[in-house]
């Protein structure tokens, strides 16, 4: 909704004489600035690093997927996308039917373009994923963490 106009105020006459002086505004300097610690850590930027860039070297943030158990006797690998936040089984080739029903009873989801089975990442599924991966993958398996 529109804002109402405010009736203008009468200003005091004007006084007109040969020449007007007009004020030039202050210029003050500007205070520095603080990029928050939680950004890039502790990092005051003053008059001497002014001219640089505050953010100096670009972030290294790991990969977001993170293989956590694998099973080369299996064919299989377990893992967690920290992006979407989901635990993830790839299979080499098409699982048995049993491992399939395991996965579905427990509410795992086929994604077909990743080509893998998936399940929100929380503690209780966390726990499960690790334990259905055990079973899956029998004796010779490798952890990594």
């Amino acid at each position: 909704m529109p804002r109402k106009k405010k009736p203008p105020t009468e200003a005091a006459p004007i006084e007109t004489t040969a020449a007007t002086a007009v004020a030039e505004p202050e210029t003050k300097p500007l205070p520095p600035t603080q990029v928050p610690e939680w950004i890039d850590g502790p990092h005051a930027v003053t008059e001497a690093s002014a001219d640089e860039p505050t953010h100096p070297a670009a972030k290294n943030w790991g990969e977001p997927y993170k293989a956590i158990f694998t099973s080369q006797e299996m064919g299989f690998e377990m893992g967690e996308n920290r992006r979407f936040r989901q635990r993830v089984f790839k299979f080499t080739e098409k699982p048995a039917d049993d491992v399939l029903a395991a996965l579905k009873e427990n509410g795992f989801s086929y994604r077909a373009a990743e080509r893998a089975w998936t399940i929100q990442a929380t503690p209780d599924t966390r726990r499960l994923s690790d334990e259905l991966a055990r079973e899956f993958a029998g004796r010779q398996a490798v952890m990594f963490r």
